[in-house]
């Protein structure tokens, strides 16, 4: 980990303590001491079940596509995925890249299908969270609370315009290489040398990759039963991120209810998609007990909650994904790199006869 990354983190922790300090330090350790630690394990066993339905779900438009990957290397890239999330600043991109470079080599798989698997699987994700914000935007006017009810609304309204500008870009036939050579030109600003010697990588991103992201994404979004059964893995993956928050402030002997979870989930996501702290850590701990204790929630209980929970999504993982990264690193030779994309028309004969197959066989 570089110093600015560093100095990020420690002022995580700077945050961190001062929200400790506010709440109250001594009322935090005595409900800590009274939690009940079998829900806190439940609630961890809780957020293995929603990795797994997120690696489900990626296996299924993978599946889709013709590329076979093993559950255990789609679950191990989910780690390393969430791992340079959690240590990079903004939209989380830099892990989305990530995870398709390390499975996409681990398969030796073209670059092209695995970004648009990952893409569609970003994708169905704002389904259930287009239903969670409706959810949350309803529950908020219902208590009476005009100011967070405005606040949900700009929120949805930001998550919503966002979504659909990286959607756009992304599915442009001119807009997305466009994209390409201005982060290209970005780039030779910063520093010339490097740009020239990556200018062919820049350009075959343009002009070969992209193409094909776009023709493997029109072909999986027309897979109606691939999309059916990762669109419920999406639904299933939010049901246990709200159930993960619940069993949380079991475990710390405060029950609260799960609509008032959908809404710092709502209010997180936005939050963290543009936080120029890595992983948001610090910002969303603050912001999610904040959102809390304008619902009603005790101060004490709200961010003894927060913490825990970040504990086991955000701390926990990072440490973990850590571990799974630098063993990668070690297992795969970098010279192995994918192999070159088929065509469209190569890649719909190659999935007609493995469906032919599967109808011929026992």
């Amino acid at each position: 980990m570089d110093w600015k990354k560093a100095v990020f983190f420690i002022g995580a922790l700077i945050v961190i303590g001062a929200l400790i300090n506010w709440a109250g330090a001594q009322g935090i350790a005595e409900i800590l001491r009274d939690s009940d630690i079998e829900y806190f394990l439940l609630a961890i066993l809780v957020y293995v079940l929603t990795l797994v339905a997120w690696a489900l779900r990626w296996k299924v438009l993978l599946k889709g596509l013709g590329i076979k990957a093993p559950f255990r290397a789609v679950f191990s890239a989910i780690f390393v995925g969430m791992f340079f999330n959690n240590i990079s600043p903004g939209a989380k991109g830099l892990g989305e890249f990530i995870r398709v470079y390390y499975l996409a080599k681990r398969v030796k798989s073209p670059y092209g299908p695995m970004t648009a698997s990952v893409m569609m699987d970003r994708i169905l994700d704002l389904v259930p969270i287009a239903v969670m914000m409706v959810a949350a935007t309803l529950h908020v006017y219902r208590l009476g609370e005009t100011g967070l009810t405005i606040l949900i609304i700009v929120l949805d309204a930001v998550l919503i315009a966002f979504s659909a500008l990286v959607i756009w870009l992304l599915m442009s036939e001119t807009k997305a290489p466009g994209a390409v050579w201005w982060i290209y030109r970005l780039y030779h600003k910063i520093s010339a040398g490097r740009a020239e010697k990556r200018k062919d990588s820049f350009r075959n991103i343009a002009e070969v990759t992209i193409p094909r992201l776009q023709s493997d994404f029109r072909i999986l979004s027309q897979d109606k039963i691939a999309t059916a059964v990762a669109l419920f893995h999406s639904f299933v993956y939010w049901g246990l991120t709200i159930l993960r928050y619940y069993l949380v402030f079991l475990a710390i002997r405060y029950p609260i209810a799960p609509m008032d979870i959908t809404v710092v989930l709502v209010v997180s996501m936005v939050v963290g998609m543009f936080a120029i702290v890595p992983g948001g850590a610090g910002i969303i701990e603050a912001v999610n007990s904040a959102v809390f204790i304008a619902l009603g929630i005790n101060p004490e209980y709200a961010v003894t909650g927060v913490l825990l929970e970040r504990l086991v999504s955000y701390w926990g993982p990072t440490v973990i994904g850590s571990f799974v990264a630098a063993g990668y690193e070690a297992e795969v030779p970098e010279e192995e790199l994918p192999l070159p994309a088929p065509d469209e028309e190569t890649l719909k004969k190659e999935m007609g006869e493995e469906n032919k197959g599967e109808r011929d066989g026992p």
